[in-house]
């Protein structure tokens, strides 16, 4: 039955032109997991096995080139690296975290103390991510440009829609967003 839930837009996706391979065996997503010291979350691994989208934007969880799997853990470090650059460009502060300390230094460690307790952010497309939290679904997915955070979908199927134009960024804005530790604060 899970793999019905992504059939529709998978079949919506390829209309659109999205490339996709066969999907992933638990086997393959264990190794993947293994591999990059990582969990997808549960609404990834349901339409990884359904179907492995490879187009330009998408993340080849299966290629093992060295390139890809650069690109792969580049996009994996990407959302606290941007958030590094632009706490050390005074940019950004979470007012949560207390008074800024006039240090780069110190409000850089108060910034991984805080990072540390948050869900990895598992990259879903270019910028898009999505949480791991164990065991749950209907998890948002987040746009994340260095310290622009914003929900990009309510899940996966949503944001799918609202990225590949079925859907209006506008349709979601009034949705109840799950609130995700450390990276709902951001917003």
């Amino acid at each position: 039955m899970i793999l019905k839930k992504y059939d529709a837009i998978i079949a919506r996706l390829e209309e659109k032109g999205v490339s996709f391979e066969s999907g992933m065996s638990q086997k393959d997503i264990l190794e993947t997991e293994e591999y990059y010291g990582i969990s997808f979350p549960v609404e990834m691994k349901e339409f990884f096995v359904s179907g492995l989208p490879v187009s330009s934007g998408f993340y080849n969880w299966r290629n093992t080139s060295s390139e890809n799997t650069s690109l792969i853990r580049r996009a994996l470090k990407m959302p606290i690296e941007g958030l590094k650059s632009d706490l050390r460009n005074g940019d950004f502060w979470c007012e949560n975290w207390g008074l800024k300390p006039e240090r780069n230094e110190d409000a850089i460690e108060i910034l991984l103390t805080q990072y540390k307790r948050a869900p990895k952010m598992i990259p879903v497309y270019a910028h898009r991510y999505m949480p791991f939290i164990p065991g749950s679904d209907n998890i948002p997915v987040f746009s994340i440009m260095q310290s622009d955070i914003i929900y990009y979908g309510t899940d996966l199927v949503s944001y799918l829609e609202i990225e590949f134009g079925f859907k209006q960024y506008n349709d979601i804005l009034q949705a109840g967003f799950r609130q995700i530790e450390f990276w709902s604060d951001l917003m």
